[in-house]
C-alpha cells in the first residue's frame, strides 16, 4: 500500500512540474497597457519592437488624467489620415472606445471617446465595407455580438445589427469579402468558435466544424490578414499569464470547412528590455496599405514589480483544457 501511495505522490509531483514548466504557478502582475506601431516594406517575418514608436499610458494620461490603460488597437487609413481605435479604460468606468489620429502614421493625437455604452466595450475592430465604416467590438456584457455603423466617421457610432444574439463571446474577429465571410470568437471555457455568413448583414451561423481551437491559445488577438495562401490570424497565448504573447495561425477555407495551422509561435511576447511591454503583448493589427507598404499596431503591458503571486486555478484549468484538446484532436 505504501508503495502505491508513494508512486501516486511521485506521479503528482511530476505532473505539477510539467504543468508549472508550461504555465507557471507563480506569475507576475501586469500594470498599465500601451500601444506601439511601425511599418515595413513586406509582411514582417518578425517585428523589432525596440525600434518602433510607442504611445504610452503616460502620454495619454497627460490628456486624460483618469486613464487606467489603452489597449486592443485597431486602425484604418482613410485618405491621408490614420485612425487608431482602442479600448480606453478610465477610473471607475467600463471600457470605452477611444481614438488617436495621425497624418503621418508616426505622431498621434488623442481625439477623445467615440463610443460609450452602459456595458464594457473593448477590441474595437473597425473596417470599411461598401463605402461605409463598421465596428465589431467585444460586447460580451450585452450578451450579443453587436455591429455598429458610423454615421459621421469617425464619430456617431450606432448599433445597426445583432450579428450573434444570446451569447457571451470574447474578442470577435471578422473577415468579410465577396467570397468569404467568417468570424471567430471565444467563450469563457477557452473555446474558439467559427461562424460564417453569406454577407456582413446576413445570418451568421456556426461552421459545421464549430470549434477551431481550445486552451491557452484559443482567443483572437487581432484582425485577419488575407494573402495568397489564405488568412492569418493573431492568437493570444496565455501560458505565462493573461496577455503574455501571441502567435500567428493560418486559416485555410475550402468547401465550407477549414484547416488551422500554427505558423509563427510567439510572434510577439513580453520583452523585459522595453518597460512598456515587459509584462506581455496580446494584440496585433497588420494591414497592407499599398504594394510595398505594410503598417501595424500592437499593444503590451508592463510589470508592476519583480514580485510574483501564486495562481493555482489558472494553470490547472489551462493544462486540463489543453490536454482535452490534444485528446480530441
Amino acid at each position: 500500500m505504501k508503495k502505491y501511495f508513494l508512486g501516486g505522490i511521485i506521479i503528482c509531483i511530476i505532473l505539477l512540474i510539467i504543468i508549472n514548466n508550461r504555465t507557471p504557478f507563480f506569475q507576475q502582475d501586469g500594470g498599465g497597457w500601451s500601444v506601439g506601431y511601425g511599418e515595413s516594406m513586406e509582411y514582417p517575418k518578425k517585428i523589432n519592437v525596440k525600434e518602433n514608436a510607442i504611445y504610452s499610458i503616460e502620454k495619454l494620461k497627460t490628456q486624460n488624467d483618469s486613464t487606467v490603460f489603452l489597449a486592443d488597437p485597431f486602425f484604418v487609413k482613410e485618405k491621408d489620415t490614420f485612425y487608431l481605435f482602442f479600448e480606453h479604460k478610465k477610473t471607475k468606468t467600463n471600457g470605452d472606445v477611444g481614438l488617436l489620429t495621425s497624418t503621418d502614421g508616426k505622431n498621434y493625437q488623442y481625439r477623445g471617446t467615440v463610443l460609450t455604452q452602459k456595458f464594457h466595450l473593448s477590441y474595437p475592430q473597425v473596417f470599411k465595407y461598401r463605402n461605409d465604416f463598421y465596428m465589431v467590438p467585444e460586447s460580451k456584457q450585452a450578451n450579443a455580438v453587436l455591429l455598429y455603423k458610423a454615421h459621421h466617421f469617425p464619430y456617431d457610432w450606432r448599433v445597426c445589427d445583432t450579428l450573434i444574439p444570446n451569447v457571451q463571446l470574447k474578442d470577435p474577429s471578422i473577415y468579410v469579402s465577396d467570397s468569404l465571410n467568417i468570424m471567430v470568437a471565444s467563450d469563457a471555457n477557452l473555446n474558439m468558435y467559427v461562424y460564417q455568413a453569406d454577407s456582413l448583414l446576413g445570418k451568421w451561423k456556426l461552421n459545421k466544424k464549430p470549434i477551431a481551437m481550445m486552451g491557452t491559445e484559443a482567443r483572437a488577438g487581432g484582425r485577419f490578414f488575407a494573402d495568397k495562401k489564405g488568412l492569418i490570424l493573431p492568437v493570444q497565448n496565455c501560458t505565462d499569464g493573461y496577455g503574455y504573447g501571441l502567435s500567428l495561425y493560418r486559416f485555410s477555407f475550402k468547401d465550407g470547412s477549414y484547416t488551422v495551422k500554427r505558423e509563427s509561435p510567439f510572434f510577439l511576447k513580453a520583452n523585459t528590455q522595453i518597460k512598456e511591454f515587459s509584462g506581455g503583448m496580446h494584440q496585433l493589427d497588420i494591414q497592407q496599405l499599398d504594394a510595398n507598404h505594410y503598417y501595424y499596431v500592437y499593444d503590451g503591458n508592463r510589470l508592476k514589480s519583480d514580485s510574483k503571486n501564486l495562481n493555482v486555478r489558472g494553470p490547472l484549468k489551462w493544462a486540463f483544457i489543453d490536454f482535452k484538446n490534444w485528446i480530441l484532436n
